[in-house]
Order: structure tokens, then C-alpha cells, then sequence
């Protein structure tokens, strides 16, 4: 692909930090662990840079000479140029770092230029714009990420060992980085309220269910179908109680609610594109969103299950680009059945989707709800077994001594 003039590169950025790095090779790790050879513009540098990772790798110690230098070139590419390295070895000594982070930054900028003409070429050729704009955006989400050309997969006990660092606790016990989950129950049980609680405390510090303090996170309620007279009602209580427990620690910034009473269609652009807007805004560690039948409005002649899936894998999509845990609320069918029967509304790929599946259900004795599962956890959980009505807040978790959930 042709890209515009001028190329953003720099010649000297490149020659500096190559020479620096002949002369001390040992300090790739600390300067340039996250460079990689398409980083260089160059071809002739791309080639030394494998050359000297190649020669760190088997342990040769520097300084590097010419000689060796030029045959594990050659090794790579017979036409390496070997004028090319005499000047890089009379460079003096450079700060590496600095000269690193200048060629990374030039890569974005080619990446960046790159992108935009695809794009251009993508909408001369007649695609679709919503479909190339989708496409743009999410490589300009990647650019200046961290990047790196070793392996990652991992071996089973580096797995275990490294699971909390991979997709930490968002809420202890109940929902880590990379999970989602889906709270069905029938209407006017109070799930709206419920969701709300648990991001209002998860932002504050404040164990949603436990009451208790734990590490506060980002968060970010979609809100599909209350107006905002709604929301207020039940969220200035919320508010109030937060601020009363969290006291100095609390910070209105860490939880945003954005109402869309009429409900949105996450696979039409337009509100993908809004959702990704307050995505970004907000950089949430969890998402809060429902009732999931406002989220993808089903197209005449489409399934159940077609609207489903079209839905959940732009939520899917999103979860992976910006990292969050995802909490969804979803209507049960009319009516109060046997409990395998308390199954989200709809498409029956709504059971096997989430890692997690509650049913709520009112206890006989009007003193709250009873949580069930409507499939098995995939994994260990401490989820409560009744959600109680509470003084301070909306709800309390309840936990039934002896009794332990296990990944089915």
C-alpha cells in the first residue's frame, strides 16, 4: 500500500540506536523490550536489529564486530549491504531509551497512515463506510499499544499462576476481568435497582453485597430502558449511601450512567459508534447494561437467535478491545415456573453465552429474593444465596453456612 508523503521516520533515531546497541547489547531487555524490526523503517535495519536479538539470544557479548555482525546479516538477507555498518559502529554512544521510543512513535504514525489508506481505498472501491469506519476503528484502538513478537501462550502453571494478573477480581468473589454475567428474573423484582447497586458500590470501594470495603473500579451503566426520572429516584439513594460509606474515598467520577429509555440496536453503526464513545470516555473495569431485548431490536424475519448472536458479538467484540467484565440484566418469561424454567427471554443462547447465569426469584415470605442458577458456573464463585431487602441499601447478600459453589 502506498502511503502519503512524507513518511514519518527518522534516520538518525534509527542509526543511533542501532549503534548504541551494538556496543551494549546486553540493554535491549531495559530499552527495547516492546521493539520490534517493522518498527524500523529501513529494511537494512530490520534485518540488523534480528541479527543482534538473534546474537543477544545465544549469549555473544558486546561489543558486537563488524564481522560477526555481518554474517548473521548475510544469514537473513545475501544482499546485506556491508557498507551499512561501519558508520553504525563509529556511532557514539546514545541514549537508547529516547532513541526507542522515537522509532515506536513513527511506526504509530505509519500505522496510522496506513490505516487511513486503506480506508480511503475501501470506500473508492464501494464498501460500505459503517463497515470500513468499524474496521479504522478498531486499528486505531491498537495503535500504540504495547506490542510484542514473543509467544504467549503459557504453560499450565504459569496459567495458574498468572490468572489473577491476566483477569483480576473487578468484584471479589463475584466477577473477574474477563467474565460476564446475566441476572434474569421477572418483572418488577427490583433487577434494574440491583445492577445499580453494584455498580454504584463496586466505583465507590464498597462490596455490593457484602458491604465491606474492597478496591474501587471503573464503571459504566447502560441503562435501556428507564428514563432518567427513573433512574434518579432509586439513584439518589444509592448515592447518598455511598457517599456515607465511603466517605473521603468517594469519587462521583468512577461510576457514569447513561440512559437510553427507548433501547438501542448495538449491531446498527450509529449506536455502536455512541456506545464506543462512552466507552472510551469512561474506560470502565465493568460494564452494567440491560435489559438485553433493548439491546439488539430484532430485524422482520430475523430469529430470536440470529438477533442474539449478532448482539453478543459486538458485546464480545467490545469486552476484548476495551477490557471490562460485563454485568447484563435480562427479562424472564411471564410468570413464575419450575426454576429451570427461569431461562433469559428469547433465544436460548442467552443460557449458554455468559460465564455466569442467576435467576432471581421472590422468597415466599416477602423477605427478598432467592438466587438460583439458570445454568452452571464455569467457575468458583461466592454469589449469595438470597438477596435480603436491606435498611441501607436495596439489598443484602445472604450466604447459607456450609453451603459452597462449585464450577460444574
Amino acid at each position: 500500500m502506498t502511503l502519503p508523503r512524507p513518511v514519518p521516520y527518522d534516520e538518525g533515531a534509527e542509526r543511533a540506536f542501532l549503534g548504541g546497541l551494538v556496543h551494549f547489547p546486553e540493554r535491549l531487555d531495559d530499552v527495547g523490550p516492546s521493539l520490534l524490526p517493522e518498527h524500523f523503517y529501513r529494511p537494512v535495519h530490520q534485518v540488523l536489529f534480528c541479527a543482534v536479538r538473534d546474537l543477544i539470544a545465544e549469549g555473544v557479548p558486546g561489543p558486537l564486530d563488524q564481522v560477526l555482525l555481518l554474517d548473521r546479516c548475510r544469514r537473513q538477507d545475501p544482499t546485506f549491504p556491508e557498507d551499512v555498518l561501519a558508520p553504525l559502529l563509529a556511532e557514539g554512544i546514545a541514549p537508547l531509551r529516547q532513541h526507542a521510543d522515537i522509532i515506536i512513535g513513527h511506526a504509530a504514525g505509519r500505522q496510522v497512515l496506513g490505516l487511513v489508506a486503506g480506508a480511503q481505498q475501501a470506500i473508492a472501491a464501494g464498501e460500505g463506510p459503517y463497515d470500513v469506519a468499524a474496521r479504522a476503528a478498531k486499528g486505531l484502538d491498537l495503535v500504540g499499544s504495547p506490542i510484542s513478537d514473543k509467544p504467549e501462550a503459557l504453560t499450565l502453571p504459569e496459567l495458574v499462576e498468572r490468572a489473577d494478573q491476566v483477569a483480576p477480581w473487578v468484584i471479589p468473589g463475584l466477577l473477574r476481568l474477563d467474565w460476564r454475567a446475566v441476572i434474569v428474573a421477572a418483572e418488577g423484582k427490583g433487577k434494574s435497582t440491583l445492577l445499580r447497586q453494584i455498580a454504584v458500590s463496586a466505583a465507590q470501594g464498597i462490596d455490593p453485597l457484602k458491604h465491606s470495603a474492597i478496591p474501587p473500579v471503573r464503571t459504566l451503566v447502560l441503562d435501556a430502558e428507564n428514563p432518567v426520572a427513573a433512574i434518579a429516584e432509586t439513584g439518589a439513594t444509592l448515592d447518598h449511601q455511598a457517599r456515607l460509606v465511603a466517605g473521603q474515598r468517594y469519587d462521583s467520577d468512577r461510576c457514569r450512567i447513561w440512559s437510553r429509555p427507548g433501547g438501542l440496536d448495538l449491531r446498527e453503526h450509529r449506536n455502536r459508534a455512541d456506545f464506543v464513545r462512552e466507552l472510551r470516555a469512561q474506560r470502565p473495569q465493568l460494564v452494567v447494561a440491560g435489559p438485553v431485548y433493548k439491546l439488539g431490536r430484532r430485524q422482520p424475519g430475523e430469529s430470536y437467535e440470529d438477533a442474539a448472536e449478532g448482539v453478543q458479538q459486538v458485546l464480545d467484540d467490545l469486552r476484548t478491545r476495551f477490557g471490562f467484565a460485563l454485568l447484563l440484566e435480562h427479562h424472564a418469561p411471564k410468570g413464575e415456573r419450575a426454576s429451570r424454567e427461569m431461562a433469559p427471554f428469547g433465544s436460548q443462547r442467552w443460557l449458554a453465552w455468559p460465564e455466569l447465569g442467576l435467576g432471581l426469584y421472590d422468597e415466599r415470605d416477602g423477605t427478598g429474593l432467592r438466587v438460583e442458577r439458570f445454568r452452571g458456573d464455569r467457575m468458583i464463585v461466592s454469589w449469595p444465596d438470597k438477596l435480603a431487602r436491606g435498611r441501607e441499601w436495596p439489598f443484602d447478600g445472604v450466604w447459607q453456612p456450609g453451603l459452597k459453589r462449585v464450577a460444574r
